[in-house]
């Protein structure tokens, strides 16, 4: 495949912009030259880039699309929604109905908080836990945005420029799986853990031990703690209300966002009423927030989920996707595994060797571009109502012919 346009416009959006694309869509996040760095229009499964490229998605958008690129139902809801005007200093009914959806699939909670990003709603759970404990000492596990205290905090795989220490003194982590290291880290800081917040699961690692969510949840009880799951990108996938729905945990509060409005830019935070009510003593505002296109997106997405049972479509077709590369894998007798579960699974090879491991990756998810499959090499990939058997068959076919190569090594 040619790449020449993304090259060029790469070239010239690093003349203007740091880094030219922000960090998870670094060329080096990739296979560079072997991937699309600049796409011009999606339908469905599909996308196109500005070399006239087609492509399989399976990463969409990071997860987000759990409907498929354009999905007319939701993209029509929100043209009617702006003809009336979007953007109001008050607030808009279509908040209130937002909602009480929400509340009505997920029945345990009775408060929500309705946000913008992922990051905004990870930040304003942090924020309300603390007014609630009047603790200021945060627990975390996973992934939860760019914010100071994700980004630089404990449990951070990454260098975090910019982040001042001070800023991040309070955020402590412990390993997952693990209860003891998490009754350590309690024990160690007694009486000023305000919560803990975590990814149910983390798609590229391991799932919860038999168990070990139970086993959390009393543990931050215990320690008059806040229980938080980051739902943003478990939630309206792996089960519409979540992964606490999937492995029945419940949390105090929990964050969704992504697949909420199939891209568009609205979250949420959705919790016990006792612990949120009284964060209306602080400031958790924005201009942005009351914004009713987001609103009326997460509306007709949902509804698109529960009409068409998208959610047990999705497991479907994404077993079929698993269980083929499985198959594949077994067959060739490659040192791999399948990590995650079917709606957000993906490729790990486990070669002991480092550079053998990397050869690997850069030998398949080279080849599969090639053939019009966007797969990610190092993050987990997205199931949506969009993608067919076809798709999968297709996938599975050219994953087929990427695996023997990497045989071949």
């Amino acid at each position: 495949m040619n790449f020449s346009n993304s090259e060029k416009l790469f070239e010239e959006a690093k003349r203007i912009s740091p880094g030219g694309v922000t960090s998870e869509r670094q060329p080096s996040k990739f296979i560079p030259g072997k991937y699309p760095i600049f796409l011009d229009h999606g339908k469905g499964s599909h996308v196109w880039d500005v070399d006239g490229n087609e492509f399989i998605d399976w990463i969409c958008s990071y997860g987000p699309l759990v409907l498929g690129h354009n999905n007319e139902n939701v993209d029509n809801a929100v043209v009617e929604n702006i003809k009336n005007g979007f953007c109001f200093t008050m607030f808009h009914p279509i908040h209130n109905t937002l909602i009480n959806k929400l509340l009505e699939i997920m029945p345990w909670a009775q408060m929500a908080k309705i946000l913008t990003s992922g990051s905004d709603a990870t930040a304003a759970a942090i924020r309300i836990a603390r007014v609630y404990t009047q603790k200021d000492k945060v627990i975390r596990w996973g992934y939860h945005g760019w914010h100071d205290w994700s980004y630089g905090g404990a449990g951070t795989d990454r260098t975090a420029y910019g982040v001042p220490k001070s800023a991040v003194s309070d955020v402590l982590t412990f390993d997952y799986n693990d209860l003891d290291s998490l009754e350590k880290v309690f024990n160690k800081n007694k009486g000023s853990i305000a919560c803990v917040i975590m990814q149910p699961f983390e798609s590229s690692k391991e799932l919860p031990k038999e168990g070990f969510l139970e086993g959390l949840k009393k543990i931050t009880h215990e320690n008059d703690a806040v229980l938080i799951f980051d739902e943003i990108r478990s939630g309206f996938r792996v089960a519409l209300g979540g992964a606490l729905q999937y492995f029945n945990v419940t949390p105090d509060m929990a964050c969704f966002s992504k697949a909420m409005a199939n891209g568009y830019p609205v979250s949420v935070v959705i919790g016990k009423k006792d612990i949120m009510l009284p964060s209306q003593k602080t400031r958790i505002s924005a201009t942005f927030f009351p914004n009713t296109f987001p609103m009326v997106a997460a509306l007709a997405t949902i509804k698109e989920l529960q009409d068409r049972n998208g959610i047990e479509y999705m497991w479907e077709q994404g077993r079929r996707l698993v269980e083929g590369f499985e198959s594949m894998i077994n067959d060739f007798g490659i040192e791999a595994e399948m990590a995650g579960l079917p709606v957000i699974p993906m490729l790990k090879f486990l070669y002991d060797d480092p550079d053998k491991n990397d050869k690997a990756r850069n030998v398949f998810f080279s080849d599969v571009a090639e053939k019009g499959i966007l797969l990610h090499p190092t993050h987990h990939w997205f199931l949506s109502l969009a993608h067919t058997k076809k798709d999968v068959d297709d996938t599975l076919n050219a994953a087929e012919s990427g695996l023997r190569k990497v045989k071949k090594i």
